[in-house]
């Protein structure tokens, strides 16, 4: 009786050591993934989700719930372009800051509301080609006084 107890009790040892070292895997991608910080000069830094594959930069912060005041949305695209960005399925406003390859804004788009259904969704462009888009939370650019040749890091 003894053994079969023992047995159980390393059998049950072990399958609670594979759902921790699971459950720690699935923890530790999410943070890793949602722990991409972007600052802007020594105004303001952001926790963002990075966006880098076509149906991620397609599908953006569309049909998302509004973001936590230190949050956003990162596209990186593979070389610099003009990437036109609307506001088709949103459910929040937001600032849209266009940065170069050199991580300097060169442009922002600020308090961007989302299309109303039945209206034709205005698209937005930079002013030039970029290779980063950065989608924050609406106001914050003119809170955090964001302007153009401001430095990025990330």
């Amino acid at each position: 009786m003894k053994t079969g107890r023992k047995a159980f009790n390393i059998t049950l040892f072990m399958a609670l050591l594979i759902i921790m070292m699971v459950g720690g895997y699935f923890i530790y991608n999410n943070y890793s993934k949602n722990s991409n910080k972007v600052c802007i000069e020594n105004k303001a830094c952001f926790y963002v989700e990075i966006a880098d594959s076509p149906s991620e930069r397609e599908r953006g912060l569309s049909g998302k719930q509004p973001l936590e005041i230190d949050r956003g949305m990162l596209f990186i695209f593979e070389k610099e372009i003009l990437s036109g960005f609307w506001m088709k399925d949103m459910n929040f406003p937001i600032d849209i800051i266009w940065i170069d390859k050199n991580k300097k804004i060169i442009g922002i788009e600020e308090s961007l509301e989302p299309c109303e259904e039945g209206k034709e969704c205005p698209v937005f462009y930079p002013k030039r080609e970029a290779m980063y888009v950065l989608e924050i939370n609406s106001g914050l650019s003119k809170t955090y006084d964001f302007g153009e040749n401001d430095s990025v890091s990330f």
